[in-house]
């Protein structure tokens, strides 16, 4: 009998200890995706591809610089953002936003958010 007892205890344990491990050690992500109007503002190795984007339709003074490290292939290929041509030329852009929480070894946690291009079309 102590047998059984002993070895639903040691199982228990074993469950408990790795459902805590996996949550404190998870990277948890939540994703957006925006669609809409921005003005091509160049491409920098570093920063990546930046766009303007009013952050309120109605506001023309809320426009912000977005940058966009990742762009998917298919979104690559509409058009050369790379070349100084493409500066100032309006697109209509389908991007996801993924918002990382990270913990350190000292239980802080930070939120980084990345911007991906999923989806570029010239208007």
């Amino acid at each position: 009998m102590n047998t059984k007892i002993y070895t639903v205890f040691v199982l228990m344990v074993m469950v408990l200890s790795a459902n805590a491990y996996s949550k404190s050690h998870k990277n948890s992500q939540d994703k957006e995706k925006i669609t809409t109007n921005a003005i091509f503002d160049g491409y920098d190795v570093d920063d990546g591809y930046a766009f303007l984007i009013n952050a309120d339709e109605d506001d023309e003074d809320s426009e912000e610089t977005v940058y966009f490290i990742e762009i998917i292939e298919e979104a690559l290929k509409a058009a050369n953002l790379k070349s100084k041509d493409m500066i100032g030329k309006r697109f209509k852009i389908t991007y996801e936003i993924t918002e990382h929480e990270e913990e350190d070894e000292n239980g802080f946690v930070e939120v980084y958010e990345t911007y991906k291009i999923i989806s570029l079309k010239k208007l």
